[in-house]
């Protein structure tokens, strides 16, 4: 074995026996006990409720249209359910970020975009093409907000703005993609020119 690579195993060997809990560090258990909004839970942490703010979607505040849908559908699928959360972040609230997973291995976070819900985030979560996509398909079959003829962007609304504002994917070039493959490509992606703009209309 090479000197260098038996010494990089016995560090990695040394700092799993050390510290046990580094593997697992970002990730917790626990029963959600309240929701701000749609995307805003209370999570019991060690006997204690911290607030976790979903990563990477955004959903209507209570007061916006589709506001008080978006904290019912996140209120029937995890409020007094165990829940995962894997932590990516804290925000400059204080609060947690991260994925929320249900008893069954869903993700909330997915769901809620999947649904109508909830926007693509895209400044916080630019590599999350997933999510991308489930608006991309969302927004074509005009479930949830999508079918408001001219929904307005959480982000804008909250900034006063009483224009709508075009989906975080558009506002940076059109999402080319294949409603029958379900594969959608982001301006900047690999195959992005190659993708037919008229399949996600």
């Amino acid at each position: 074995m090479i000197p260098h690579a038996r010494c990089a195993g016995v560090l990695l060997v040394v700092l799993l026996v050390l510290v046990p809990g580094l593997a697992q560090a970002e990730e917790f258990t626990g029963k959600v006990v309240g929701l701000s909004d749609g995307d805003t839970l209370s999570v019991l942490r060690d006997g204690k409720a911290v607030k976790v703010r979903l990563y990477g979607v955004d959903t209507p505040e209570k007061k916006q249209a589709f506001g008080t849908q978006a904290r019912k559908f996140t209120g029937d699928l995890v409020f007094q359910q165990v829940v995962t959360v894997q932590i990516r972040a804290t925000d400059r609230y204080g609060r947690l970020v991260g994925e929320v997973l249900l008893p069954d291995g869903r993700s909330l976070n997915q769901l809620l975009v999947q649904a109508g819900m909830a926007w693509w985030y895209q400044p916080y979560a630019r590599k999350e093409l997933l999510l991308a996509q489930l608006e991309a398909e969302a927004r074509a079959a005009k479930r949830g907000l999508w079918a408001d003829p001219s929904p307005v962007a959480p982000w804008q609304w909250r900034k006063g703005s009483p224009t709508p504002a075009r989906s975080a994917p558009e506002a940076a070039g059109e999402v080319h993609g294949n409603r029958r493959s379900h594969v959608y490509r982001v301006p900047g992606c690999k195959g992005y020119a190659e993708m037919n703009p008229a399949s996600v209309a």
